[in-house]
């Protein structure tokens, strides 16, 4: 189920994913845990951490990063930044904490492909 949740995704952006080049995947009877590393089409890395609890992400990190591994932009539901609106919902931009709308694998590749234009 969470290898064809990632694959459909990626074929929706498949103008801006050139590949998936690691995936791991466990799923247990009520807990699914994806973790994938993705290429962009301009050679920059997108990394997915998401953990499902039944049809519902419970906790999901996305980090765009440069390929010396500098972070682009990278959002997460970590409960650690309560000073922003969205809370638990937010983004890193170099040293900024920012709120953030994009909770998950299709907004955020939705953001980044707005982000080329």
């Amino acid at each position: 189920m969470i290898e064809a949740y990632l694959r459909a995704i990626t074929g929706e952006f498949s103008d801006i994913v050139k590949s998936i080049e690691k995936l791991e995947i466990s799923e247990e009877e009520q807990i699914s845990n994806l973790k994938a590393k993705l290429i962009l089409f301009d050679g920059t890395i997108f990394w997915v951490r998401e953990v499902w609890l039944r049809e519902t992400i419970e906790a999901y990190s996305y980090y765009w990063l440069r390929p010396d591994d500098t972070v682009i932009i990278g959002w997460d539901n970590a409960p650690h930044h309560r000073e922003v609106s969205s809370f638990p919902h937010h983004r890193h931009v170099g040293n900024k904490i920012e709120s953030s709308e994009e909770r998950d694998l299709r907004n955020v590749l939705s953001f980044i492909r707005d982000f080329f234009g």
